[in-house]
């Protein structure tokens, strides 16, 4: 298959690079390994150049000037693209977002709609007045699509829509690393202050006696380091880049276990990484990130509640045992959810669709 994937982010656009973009270069570069041919269409960011990686062709659009030009002229310069090109793909993959919705259905019989995480109201507690043309969008934009993948049952539910689920996955190497003792606690993904709850967390550590390293980018990274020399807390929070491949597993493997205290989530790869790698994980109390207490490898604390969040690293904190029980629950679970098992469903899924759509045609 010709599969064009339209997605704004990028594994290294430095305002995101989330886990939608790490998920989108997972899964098309094993596609191409397979023999498809692969063009991802993302927005364009400082430096950022067309280039080809492991059979896939990544192409951006926009104004690479700053975030919010960013974010509006790739949807612009997307439709564009579609209404030039689309026609010469056998299906397309269209990333959702509010900010930037590309209507690619009206450009293709094949089409995917993914989803990730819905933010809701706090679209609206974020930008106020001004988030709530994109509130809309967001609950009314996915409805208009037929086919739709998302990675957990709990977004497809707050979507109101019907759709496959096809999880996140972890790299196999994860599996395969032995797990030690660490000796930091750990937060690993994008630096964005309130999607993933940063202000929480760094209210919690003011009074826990423990060192914490920030693996990450986003483009709050100076806001959050003036956050944390406001709390005077300084000497315990390192911040240690972004980190991919060995880099990644060592920052993993040398934690004590991960913190994700998010407001919103879709799944968290982050999470089944952490796991893979034997490390427990404290999670928000949100319907998304469920699966890690249900399945016994981490704990969760309420949501918005920076006693709560301390109370629960303190708990972690005291507990060996627990740490080396919840740690194992956490590998066994994650062998289900290698990259490479989870390529071969979305593959089906996309054949399943070029196909139905083949036989309307012929009928």
């Amino acid at each position: 298959m010709k599969i064009l994937h339209l997605i704004y982010d990028h594994i290294n656009n430095p305002w995101v690079g989330g886990g939608g973009a790490v998920r989108c270069f997972e899964i098309n570069r094993r596609l191409a390994k397979k023999g498809h041919e692969i063009t991802v269409i993302s927005g364009n960011y400082p430096k950022a150049k067309d280039y080809e990686e492991e059979g896939v062709n990544f192409k951006f659009l926009g104004i690479s000037r700053n975030y919010i030009l960013s974010v509006f002229s790739y949807a612009f310069k997307a439709i564009c693209f579609l209404k030039k090109y689309a026609k010469d793909y056998d299906i397309v993959v269209e990333d959702f977002a509010p900010w930037n919705p590309v209507f690619s259905r009206f450009f293709h019989k094949n089409i995917v709609l993914q989803i990730h995480q819905k933010e809701g109201i706090n679209i609206f507690k974020r930008y106020f007045i001004l988030g709530v043309p994109f509130m809309i969008i967001e609950a009314f934009y996915p409805k208009i699509y037929k086919k739709i993948v998302t990675v957990s049952k709990e977004s497809m539910e707050k979507f109101g829509v019907k759709a496959v689920v096809i999880s996140n996955g972890i790299q196999k190497e994860l599996l395969e690393d032995s797990s030690i003792k660490g000796d930091y606690i750990a937060y690993m993904g994008r630096i964005d202050i309130y999607h993933k709850g940063l202000d929480l967390l760094i209210k919690a550590l003011a009074k826990i006696n423990a060192t914490f390293c920030i693996a990450g980018k986003g483009k709050d990274e100076d806001k959050l380091k003036k956050m944390i020399k406001k709390e005077g807390i300084g000497e315990k929070v390192k911040f240690v880049g972004f980190k991919t491949g060995k880099d990644k597993i060592e920052f993993l493997k040398n934690s004590l276990f991960l913190v994700m205290p998010s407001r919103y989530e879709a799944q968290g790869i982050v999470a089944l990484e952490a796991a893979a790698i034997g490390k427990p994980i404290i999670v928000s109390d949100i319907p998304e990130l469920r699966f890690v207490t249900e399945n016994g490898f981490g704990i969760s604390f309420r949501s918005e509640d920076a006693c709560s969040l301390r109370e629960t690293i303190e708990h972690l904190l005291q507990n060996e045992i627990l740490l080396e029980e919840m740690g194992k629950r956490g590998r066994d679970y994650a062998r289900n959810f290698t990259w490479n098992s989870i390529v071969e469903e979305y593959e089906k899924f996309l054949e399943r669709v070029t196909k139905e759509n083949l036989r309307k045609t012929s009928d």
